[in-house]
């Protein structure tokens, strides 16, 4: 039986190999730690621009839904969960320790949207 599951493994290697893929993960990209806790940088990931630790989601996007009127546990509600109150918090305290900053992509978002 364990030379049967050991035959599968390298049977399954090559076929991934053959189409490109590999056992390896994916390299990681760069990751910058800010001075808040839950918000990174990642280089190659949003420009650059600080999003939430393991998320994925922006601080301009989240600032963006505040700025709307939508309060941190709604915001959490909007992302089905995937993001914390303490998540939120941590974004809106970037956002108000670094404003020019965010403001900066905030504009420019709405710049590139007057385009279309």
């Amino acid at each position: 039986m364990q030379k049967a599951n050991g035959q599968k493994t390298r049977i399954k290697n090559r076929t991934r190999r053959a189409n490109g893929k590999s056992n390896h993960r994916r390299a990681r990209l760069p990751r910058i730690s800010t001075e808040h806790p839950h918000i990174i940088r990642v280089q190659g990931l949003h420009g650059g621009r600080p999003i939430v630790s393991g998320k994925s989601v922006s601080v301009q996007t989240i600032v963006a839904l505040f700025q709307q009127h939508l309060s941190p546990a709604q915001i959490v509600e909007e992302y089905g969960g995937v993001l914390t109150l303490a998540e939120v918090y941590d974004a809106l305290a970037y956002y108000y320790d670094h404003p020019g900053e965010i403001e900066q992509y905030l504009a420019e978002n709405r710049a590139a949207l007057e385009t279309l």
